[in-house]
């Protein structure tokens, strides 16, 4: 399976199936005051900061700079819910998975980090251990100051929300929403959803709010991919 088509950014994921790794090799996608050795830091803050939320990621075994990429080698640790074959008509099937992914949510939101909780970004190896296993863009305050200031002011506001939508006020409805990313028929899991977040103690909206709140994040995420708006 081709793992490229899972990343929105210029990022380019291999597996190496003999040494049982993924590679993933990252660049900017706009220019920004800030090198590619700053950016590598920032990585590697994140990094520290999703391990110290006690949020499972994948063993990091090398990482470098190639020129204007930086290189990520990490433990293969399973599949996300598209690759395990998730259908709306199988939700049943995948509650477990998406109960997981709440409990993940609820540690970021705890520790108030900025966090892309797209399904995409969460895998389960063979015993049905998660592992979150998205740390680029490093998003933070500082990234996102960096970000806008290099922005039209048309796409500012656009940049400016969709860095909101990672943080902790949003998450629960973000990752509702981001299933319509991955079937555009997903609003009728929704409640569903709200109800496993529910059960987790992250989703404070109630049902109709919520709904309009996964629906809206969404959209925004759908207008910055159209106007071709990369966040880096």
């Amino acid at each position: 399976m081709d793992l490229d088509k899972f990343s929105v950014l210029s990022t380019r994921i291999e597996r190496d199936t003999n040494r049982s790794l993924i590679r993933k090799k990252y660049k900017k996608n706009v220019v920004l005051q800030l090198s590619v050795s700053e950016l590598k830091k920032l990585v590697d803050k994140y990094i520290t900061d999703l391990k110290k939320a006690n949020i499972p990621i994948p063993a990091i075994l090398n990482s470098k700079i190639e020129e204007e990429t930086i290189v990520y080698e990490t433990k293969y640790c399973g599949k996300n819910i598209i690759e395990l074959g998730f259908k709306i008509e199988k939700f049943d099937l995948f509650k477990n998975h998406i109960a997981k992914m709440a409990q993940i949510l609820k540690k970021a939101m705890k520790k108030n980090i900025y966090f892309d909780p797209h399904p995409k970004n969460f895998v389960f190896d063979n015993n049905d251990e998660i592992f979150y296993v998205d740390f680029y863009p490093p998003y933070s305050d500082n990234l996102k100051k960096i970000r806008i200031s290099q922005a039209s002011i048309e796409h500012a506001e656009i940049i400016d929300k969709n860095f909101s939508f990672f943080t902790k006020d949003f998450l629960p409805e973000h990752f509702c929403g981001d299933f319509l990313n991955i079937d555009k028929k997903s609003e009728c899991i929704f409640k569903e959803i709200y109800l496993i977040e529910k059960d987790q103690g992250i989703s404070l909206n109630n049902e109709k709010d919520f709904i309009n709140q996964a629906k809206y994040i969404r959209s925004i995420e759908d207008l910055r991919l159209k106007k071709n708006i990369y966040l880096l």
